[in-house]
């Protein structure tokens, strides 16, 4: 075995303590000739995903699982099973790497007889691909669906926040230092130990709590359809990036009328793309809806011929009354 190897790895629910901690059992544990590249859950061609047990269960996680080769290693806390694995369950504390060693030992003999051609990236669409194209909105419906009490929302990153759908509250997790993430955003419904922090956390509006989330993610921009040409708002959103508030804002006013994006962008001076993502947010939190182009109200011309018409009207009245008409 000259040729060195690659593996795509992803840690994916744990602490960022144990997170650490267990890279570095893994660099050890692995053979010397395979070279890990640390991949989040979205990665294409993933190959060993370690994850929380209490994550596995989740819908998305599920279908990630079920449409790929993923080799997956679930990871539990349990004193008396320390650094064991059964049946693909690893139990921490991880006091040595016996046990570790020899299951990642097994993956790899598993996968040494492989041809070339056989390790060659899939026809087939990537998983991580797929998992965001046909994933994400059931996920959006799930975290603002009523009939869900609280809920963990989390990413490859791990714990984002707790979200109580049925009376529409956030709480973010206090040690999230910017509030961001990606395609691999899933949801868990949360136990009583989950919820014990949040009796000290400032409890947030959902909804515009998650359009924040959305619109600073910049990775949700296919949630508005490549057909989408106009766009109403019905509810606007409460940015909380100071910096971005005014463009938000701008933007908010020219769709609260019904606006076409294109028009939109041209108007503000905006990237077409800054403004699909706020039309993307929007939708996310289903704060408006997509329109007919003849049903578009914003008409930035007539706008502009208003105030010119407005600038003469005042213009004549000073003078008028300057020469005493």
């Amino acid at each position: 075995m000259g040729v060195h190897q690659t593996v795509n790895i992803a840690i994916f629910g744990l602490s960022l303590r144990t997170l650490n901690e267990l890279k570095e059992h893994i660099q050890t544990a692995i053979p010397s000739h395979i070279q890990v590249n640390w991949s989040n859950i979205a990665e294409p061609h993933l190959d060993i995903l370690m994850i929380n047990h209490i994550f596995s269960d989740s819908p998305n996680i599920k279908s990630l699982i079920k449409n790929s080769d993923i080799k997956v290693l679930q990871i539990a806390n349990d004193v008396d099973k320390n650094s064991s694995i059964e049946n693909d369950t690893l139990y921490l504390p991880l006091n040595h790497i016996n046990s570790l060693h020899h299951w990642l030992s097994h993956y790899f003999n598993e996968r040494s007889q492989p041809t070339p051609e056989a390790t060659e990236a899939p026809a087939t669409p990537p998983v991580g691909q797929t998992f965001h194209r046909r994933q994400i909105r059931e996920v959006l419906q799930e975290i603002l669906n009523p009939k869900n009490g609280k809920i963990q929302l989390f990413d490859h990153n791990g714990l984002i926040a707790i979200a109580d759908p049925r009376n529409e509250w956030v709480w973010q997790n206090p040690m999230l230092q910017t509030l961001h993430t990606d395609p691999s955003l899933n949801y868990t419904y949360a136990t009583q130990n989950d919820q014990l922090w949040i009796t000290e956390t400032p409890q947030q509006d959902l909804k515009q709590w998650l359009w924040n989330l959305l619109w600073a993610s910049k990775d949700f921009n296919e949630l508005c359809p490549p057909s989408a040409s106009s766009f109403y708002l019905e509810i606007w959103p409460q940015p909380i990036n100071k910096i971005e508030r005014q463009d938000i804002l701008r933007m908010a006013a020219c769709f609260a009328k019904g606006a076409e994006i294109s028009v939109v962008a041209s108007q503000l001076k905006l990237p077409e793309q800054r403004v699909k993502q706020f039309v993307a947010a929007s939708l996310g939190v289903n704060y408006g809806k997509i329109i007919k182009d003849h049903q578009a109200n914003y008409h930035p011309q007539n706008n502009q011929n208003m105030t010119e018409q407005n600038f003469m009207k005042k213009l004549f009245g000073r003078l008028r009354n300057r020469l005493g008409f």
